[in-house]
């Protein structure tokens, strides 16, 4: 597979991979916020030094893949990430998060339709997408974005905030 662009535009999006001056930023528009990491399959960062080692696996992620993260920026302002992780042979996962403040304004739909497009033209043969079963709102955005829901998959994933326990979880997926 060849490399994914370092930047992609979307209609009020930008979409770019991290550089290590980004962790103060991540930290502070969502990675320690509470509500925006209620329903994250990660602990949220209790101090700046989480986000700055986010930023190095990150970055590891796209010298080994050719893809990964994806920082979302809207007018400059970063707003929260995304992106497209290789699962091997069988494709790639993705997701998103993004700060409250951009919550109900569409653009958690537009990035993961910015992903999807990615993985179309990157020949990605499927592209899933999880999210807890209690999370109505992300649900609906993958459903906007173009996935297609297969059902629930039992006690499949840690969501720290939430507990201890695995949670069941929404599998989302798009077949090139």
């Amino acid at each position: 597979m060849r490399a994914a662009p370092g930047t992609l535009a979307t209609a009020r999006l930008v979409l770019r991979t991290p550089r290590p001056g980004d962790a103060d930023a991540i930290f502070a528009s969502y990675a320690s916020d509470p509500e925006a990491t209620r329903y994250m399959g990660w602990p949220r960062h209790a101090a700046v030094t989480a986000s700055h080692a986010y930023v190095a696996l990150a970055l590891a992620e796209w010298d080994t893949h050719g893809c990964g993260t994806y920082l979302i920026e809207r007018d400059g302002q970063l707003i929260g990430s995304t992106g497209l992780h290789l699962l091997g042979p069988v494709g790639a996962a993705t997701g998103y998060i993004l700060t409250p403040a951009a919550w109900g304004h569409g653009y958690a739909t537009e990035a993961c339709r910015a992903m999807l497009a990615l993985g179309r033209d990157l020949g990605v043969p499927r592209i899933e997408a999880t999210c807890h079963t209690a999370h109505r709102a992300s649900a609906r955005v993958l459903e906007k974005a173009g996935l297609v829901r297969e059902g629930v998959r039992r006690a499949d994933t840690v969501f720290p905030q939430l507990g201890a326990q695995l949670q069941d979880v929404l599998v989302y997926a798009w077949s090139g």
